[in-house]
């Protein structure tokens, strides 16, 4: 599995030190993606698990919604938001996970489809900051610490 275990996570922003979760708890198809304060709570946990047997590539499902990480509309346009999803087997729901070998733990998360990174927008270091998707810019705002839950 390309060195990735699979399991239950939280998914944590080397930039911000806050965490992926979706915006107010909301579980319906659509509901946004941001970052929030850590307070190890189900809604803040994911659970990765590979598309393939012996694959790279993942897909990353909310534990309380049952529903996946997804880019809207499968855009391959830089700022796509990214939401929850119902399980639809699209690529947009697909993410390659990079590990940093200086920086072991951390990982780029590359949408299959559109090849752009999983990003808090503008750097934002706020609870609440938009994760949109957006080309590689090296830096820590598209870095992510996966703590095994």
């Amino acid at each position: 599995m390309g060195g990735i275990t699979e399991g239950l996570y939280v998914l944590r922003n080397v930039h911000s030190g806050l965490v992926l979760a979706v915006e107010e708890g909301r579980t319906h198809s659509g509901a946004n993606v941001v970052q929030v304060e850590a307070d190890d709570t189900a809604g803040q946990h994911w659970r990765i698990t590979a598309v393939h047997d012996g694959g790279a590539v993942y897909h990353l499902e909310h534990v309380v919604s049952g529903k996946r990480l997804d880019v809207t509309g499968a855009s391959e346009d830089n700022g796509a938001n990214v939401q929850l999803w119902r399980a639809n087997n699209f690529g947009a729901q697909e993410w390659i996970l990079e590990q940093h070998a200086d920086a072991p733990g951390q990982v780029t998360l590359i949408n299959y489809v559109s090849g752009l990174l999983l990003e808090v927008a503008d750097a934002d270091t706020e609870p609440g900051g938009n994760v949109r998707q957006w080309e590689d810019t090296d830096h820590p705002a598209q870095w992510w610490a996966l703590e095994a839950r």
